[in-house]
């Protein structure tokens, strides 16, 4: 079975594990010990079918044709050993096709783009001489990066979690491998790129199971791999489209839009400044037509977290009442928990430090650290554990039920299936424990409400997403700023700020509407209090627009004066109509920030995301070829219009007669425009 037959459509059935002096391995737990084992290829006397086995496991799989250049591999794990094992990772070298595929092409024109394991995770695309950083402080990478799978810090050694694509910018010939359902357990890809012809490139395809057990004779499904070739947007949406056909996500019809205290009051709330917000909002709404769905209170209301029913002063006794005073002026309340990390000075962690995710030497693990919060450090919950199950039930009944808030933001998610920590449940892998304490949360609110439930999931590792929450936070947390100028000082593109949240937003934009509703954070229309320049401040707002996803504001309305209220109108149409549409950035795979964007509904993006003045070109028949393919994958079609304004200012573009140079666009400007004819 040849690696180079991935490029031959005579044999669909790809991925070779021959080609490269490598064979599978599976990691065992053995005690606080990590054991190795290689597992050898048995004989199966048809290409369809593979199998592999040692002395205690049997792997099987079987491929699937999917079109006419896709393959999708099947794969089960079964104990053959006469007790249970406790498995970690199993690694699969694969050739793949790679090494013919990039030899095609000159080896500058690759590109690789690395999905990170969580919304706040690095999400961009990178050439072979690019480094992907590795941030030197491990506390960074706690809330940012996967520990399990770092990026490499050497150049042309890229990863990436659940799915990656390469590129040949030259041609846009793409090929893509993806994490199929059941998302049980955590997916990498390593991509091991040579330039030299006397080394083959090759990935390493590696399933994490954190430390599940399985028991003698117990067969378990593995996610399948899906391996396929075409035109790069084509190839992401086919993706997500079939993992929307096959995966049951949660896709609520409609968007929300709503306001959230964090991004201007941060922890220094009161409900006297949730009730001047409600009568701002009010009148925003009848006075300027501004829909708002649900008022969102964030961090704050609580003395630490992990303490949610232990009120600051100022708010205990008044949670049902803001909830009610919410309701009554034509919203629905909303609220954010952290429900799977604690404080390291929190009540919860002092009376039952037994809730605390450990490691095999019985020592906590640390989650982060965050300046808001009492003793800074916090630390990761061990959701199996049946004693904080049953405190998180009693958690929600009372935070839906008693206080009457069925809109619930569940931040810092990470912080349940830390990487190293022993769960009670030895069963479950790192994603299931996650996902199951999802269901506790959707179960209990459910139940204790005649309300829609919607949870919006934050600070959570992709997969675990699927089917258990109904938006996610797709970047890292933005802010009244364009960078976090210490990014740079700790080697980290998840940096919090306007510019690394908007990158992650656009270049996941084919998530919308096929993982769940994306949640490209706040939008600030304040333009007093903020440190972002006029451009910037314009250009989070058509990114976020033009993404389709939620749409949330974080000001003090009371003090906005109306104009800025008026521009939520305009805000509001163009994220409505973006939001039945599909999100291309057209040239995702050759630069960082895309600076040509076009969503499905008709609306093209054109942005200048650095500081030097450039101008931009748009290169017409390609995008509209690009955007008839992609809509034609999800059954819609793009508006026939070539001619477009913009929305802001009236400017004309006219794309009837090919590329067109917009600019120069100055410092961070940006231009939205929407077609005319």
């Amino acid at each position: 079975m040849s690696g180079t037959h991935l490029l031959s459509s005579a044999d669909p059935h790809r991925v070779s594990w021959d080609q490269i002096d490598l064979k599978p391995v599976l990691q065992l737990k053995v005690g606080v010990t990590r054991q190795t084992h290689t597992l050898e290829r048995i004989e199966t006397g048809t290409r369809q079918r593979l199998e592999y086995a040692n002395e205690l496991v049997r792997l099987g799989g079987s491929w699937e044709d999917v079109g006419s250049m896709a393959s999708k591999l099947s794969l089960r794990l079964t104990n053959i050993a006469e007790e249970s094992i406790r498995i970690t990772r199993l690694m699969f070298p694969a050739e793949a096709g790679i090494s013919s595929y990039v030899a095609g092409f000159h080896h500058g024109d690759v590109c690789f783009f690395r999905n990170g394991y969580q919304g706040w995770s690095t999400a961009r695309s990178y050439r072979p001489k690019d480094k992907p950083l590795r941030p030197w402080l491990q506390l960074v990478s706690l809330a940012s990066s996967n520990l399990a799978n770092l990026p490499s810090n050497v150049p042309g050694v890229f990863s990436s979690e659940m799915y990656t694509i390469i590129t040949n910018r030259a041609s846009d010939d793409a090929f893509l491998i993806g994490q199929c359902p059941p998302f049980d357990h955590f997916f990498y890809i390593q991509l091991n790129l040579h330039s030299k012809a006397d080394r083959k490139s090759y990935f390493e395809l590696t399933y994490d199971f954190g430390r599940k057990m399985i028991m003698p004779g117990e067969t378990i499904e593995l996610s399948g791999i899906l391996i396929e070739r075409g035109a790069t947007h084509q190839l992401l949406h086919r993706y997500f489209k079939e993992i929307a056909d096959t995966a049951e996500p949660r896709l609520p019809e409609r968007n929300v839009q709503g306001w959230c205290s964090w991004y201007y009051y941060y922890t220094k709330i009161s409900p006297q400044i949730i009730r001047d917000n409600i009568d701002a909002l009010k009148r925003a709404r009848d006075d300027h037509g501004a829909k708002i769905d649900f008022v969102q209170i964030d961090d704050g209301y609580q003395r630490a977290v992990g303490d949610w029913l232990k009120l600051q002063p100022h708010f205990d006794g008044s949670m049902r009442r803001l909830s009610d005073e919410i309701r009554a002026a034509g919203f629905s309340p909303g609220l954010w928990i952290a429900p799977f990390v604690a404080a390291a000075k929190s009540d919860l962690l002092t009376v039952h430090p037994e809730y605390a995710l450990r490691d095999e030497n019985g020592k906590r693990i640390v989650a982060g650290f965050n300046f808001f919060w009492p003793g800074r450090y916090y630390y990761g919950l061990d959701i199996t554990n049946p004693r904080f199950e049953e405190y998180l039930r009693r958690v929600i009944k009372t935070v839906v039920g008693d206080w009457g808030f069925p809109y619930l933001k569940c931040d810092f998610l990470f912080g349940g299936c830390l990487r190293g920590g022993t769960h009670h449940a030895l069963h479950l892998s790192r994603t299931e424990v996650l996902k199951r304490g999802m269901q506790i949360i959707r179960e209990v609110a459910e139940a204790n409400t005649d309300e829609e439930v919607f949870l919006v999931g934050c600070g959570m590792p992709l997969i675990a997403g699927i089917g258990t929450v109904d938006a996610m936070r797709i970047g890292p947390d933005t802010g009244g700023y364009w960078i976090e100028r210490k990014g740079k000082l700790l080697r980290t593109g998840a940096m919090v700020g306007v510019r690394n949240s908007v990158r992650n937003s656009v270049v996941r934009g084919g998530m919308h509407r096929a993982l769940w509703l994306n949640d490209p954070d706040c939008l600030m229309l304040r333009t007093e209090g903020t440190s972002l320049s006029a451009h910037q401040r314009r250009t989070q707002i058509n990114a976020i627009a033009l993404t389709g996803g939620l749409l949330l504001y974080s000001d003090d309305f009371s003090a906005l004066d109306e104009e800025l209220i008026r521009e939520i109108g305009l805000i509001q149409r163009i994220t409505d109509e973006c939001f039945n549409g599909r999100l291309i950035p057209l040239d995702m795979m050759a630069r960082e920030l895309p600076s040509v964007i076009y969503n499905t509904s008709g609306y093209l993006g054109v942005f200048n995301m650095h500081r030097k003045k450039t101008s931009i070109v748009v290169e017409a028949d390609y995008l509209l070829a690009q955007a008839q393919e992609v809509a034609r994958i999800w059954g819609t079609a793009v508006p026939a219009a070539r001619r477009y304004r913009e929305v802001w200012t009236g400017q004309t573009l006219d794309l009837s007669k090919g590329d067109v140079s917009v600019g120069p666009l100055e410092s961070y400007q940006s231009l939205l425009f929407e077609p005319v004819e």
